[in-house]
Order: structure tokens, then C-alpha cells, then sequence
């Protein structure tokens, strides 16, 4: 079951993030990397 992000969620985590030093380019990027579909580090399923 996937779940997708609130607003609430997203903003406490730019709160949080930039409490601990990261840029609020940092805390873009980092829910961009959140909601990549699929995941970048994913291994890579062969048939």
C-alpha cells in the first residue's frame, strides 16, 4: 500500500531540515528525491 505525502509532513520536514543546517533548496531536493517513482536506488529487476 503506498502512502503519498501531506502538506503538513512536507513542511515539518523543511522546518526540520533547515533546523539542521540544510537550505530550503536542500529540503526541495530532498522531497523530490522522496516522491521519485520508481526509487533512483532501486536495484534493477532483469527478466
Amino acid at each position: 500500500m503506498e502512502q503519498g505525502m501531506t502538506a503538513k509532513e512536507a513542511a515539518r520536514l523543511i522546518d526540520w531540515l533547515k533546523a539542521h543546517g540544510h537550505s530550503a533548496e536542500d529540503a526541495t531536493e530532498c522531497i523530490k528525491y522522496i516522491a521519485q517513482e520508481p526509487d533512483p536506488n532501486a536495484p534493477k529487476q532483469s527478466k
